[in-house]
């Protein structure tokens, strides 16, 4: 009798044993998601774009990089879905529709339509993490970068409109008329051109635009603002226009006028000059909103952060082409040349 309790005693005490080293390790696995992490639970991410060009393809980029440098581990503590609508609004509403259906905890957007889609289709406790847009009040997010909407915060990325005209007056000291095509369903175009005019009337130049609504306005609006006597084309931002740049960029050329613009991928497709915000930047500035509201901080108390940084890109091969020089100072600080 003493034997068979003494044995059962000791199968007790291993037992005891063994939970409590399961329970010290899943501690430790507790520590690792809560404490260090300080994610409680795993996150469903859906990022969302509209158009698929280099510069919203940046801050894609931006935005997975900074998840991985947060500490926060992809599977364990999140997973990401990315969705691309193709400039498609009917795509676009049905990519949120999916996003939801998927039972995302967070939505990412690039760009302004999609933001308004995220706003308008989501449960206001849905949180929304933004960046690729330049003037969120007007996309609905808020009435100011620190009173908006509670559950929507992120990075704008408004125009370098000074630096572009600081370049555009060196390259063209004498220069008094620019034009840009604006799309007046794009809010943020819109934005643009109209942030665009007041920093050039600072200037003495003036800014006249064409409506373009569709892509294939664009080759017509084009020929007509070469047409309207301006001394050079200057792109103000949007999804029609980055995705149909080539039209303006030819019709600039055949017209042997400078073409300055504020994306990365106009220079690729034949702008003189560009200063773009440094969107992978901008993208890596949003991951980390995201990752505080990952880790329970509440959107309403972030604030919207602008995205300062810029980089100078040039494309010499356009500029010989129409027999325009840019200064050696401007080239010197550029970011990137094309030069072949």
């Amino acid at each position: 009798m003493w034997l068979v309790t003494k044995r059962l005693s000791l199968g007790l005490a291993l037992i005891l044993l063994a939970s409590a080293v399961l329970l010290v390790s899943d501690w430790g696995r507790r520590e690792s998601r809560g404490g260090v992490t300080g994610v409680n639970k795993k996150w469903v991410v859906n990022l969302l774009e509209y158009v698929n060009v280099e510069d919203s393809e940046e801050s894609e980029r931006g935005i997975l990089e900074g998840l991985r440098q947060s500490g926060l581990v992809e599977g364990r503590d999140y997973e990401v879905t990315i969705r691309n609508a193709q400039g498609d609004m009917t795509t676009l509403n049905g990519l949120v529709d999916a996003a939801l259906t998927a039972r995302a905890g967070l939505l990412m957007t690039l760009s302004t339509p999609t933001l308004q889609a995220a706003i308008r289709k989501s449960p206001q406790r849905m949180p929304i993490v933004f960046t690729y847009l330049a003037d969120p009040i007007s996309a609905g997010a808020g009435r100011s970068f620190t009173e908006h909407r509670p559950n929507v915060t992120g990075v704008a990325t408004g125009g370098a409109d000074q630096e572009v005209l600081a370049i555009l007056h060196e390259c063209l000291p004498h220069a008094r008329r620019i034009g840009t095509i604006v799309v007046p369903s794009e809010v943020n175009t819109v934005y643009h051109r109209d942030q665009l005019v007041l920093e050039a009337r600072k200037m003495g130049i003036e800014v006249v635009s064409v409506p373009a609504n569709t892509s294939s306005d664009l080759p017509d609006a084009a020929l007509a603002l070469c047409s309207m006597k301006i001394d050079a084309v200057c792109q103000v931002a949007g999804n029609l226009t980055a995705t149909g740049f080539t039209s303006i960029a030819r019709a600039a050329r055949d017209a042997r006028l400078p073409t300055f613009a504020f994306m990365s991928s106009a220079a690729e497709q034949g702008a003189v000059a560009v200063v773009a915000r440094d969107y992978y930047d901008g993208g890596i500035e949003t991951a980390q909103l995201a990752v505080r509201v990952m880790r329970g901080e509440d959107p309403a108390s972030i604030p919207v952060q602008p995205l300062i940084k810029n980089k100078i890109i040039l494309n010499l091969v356009t500029a010989r082409a129409i027999g325009f020089t840019v200064p050696q100072s401007i080239v010197q600080n550029a970011d990137r040349v094309i030069d072949r």
